[in-house]
């Protein structure tokens, strides 16, 4: 895969947990932004990220407030990252609106559809 300038948010209480997949997102030229306050999505959606990642393994530390500010958004892909049974991650991001979800360990794939998502955005 190219190099792509791009953007990620990573929604996660635990950001260390996904070092790995930080690093090779970065390598790869994409900027990956670990907001700190969570519970402010009109910022996170004013950067203008290609993707939202959310992280239901280790919490994502949303809002009720949050998460409908999020599903109102227009534009970025979300998908949330999961540990392979859905039933135990849910907390409050249970009514998020995502477009697809992704084990947390079976991130690779991803960096081709941020790829593709910028490459889409710069075309049109």
């Amino acid at each position: 895969m190219t190099a792509c300038a791009c953007d990620v948010v990573l929604l996660t209480q635990r950001p260390q947990a996904h070092g790995a997949m930080i690093e090779a997102l970065r390598r790869n030229g994409i900027h990956v932004r670990v907001p700190r306050m969570l519970d402010q999505p009109e910022r996170i959606l004013d950067w203008g990220p290609e993707l939202i990642l959310v992280d239901l393994v280790h919490g994502a530390g949303l809002t009720r407030e949050a998460v409908a500010r999020l599903n109102d958004r227009r534009g970025p892909m979300m998908v949330a990252l999961h540990s392979g049974t859905l039933e135990r991650d849910l907390d409050v991001a249970a009514d998020l609106t995502v477009e697809g979800y992704c084990r947390s360990g079976a991130w690779r794939p991803l960096l081709n559809v941020v790829a593709s998502r910028a490459a889409a955005r710069y075309v049109n």
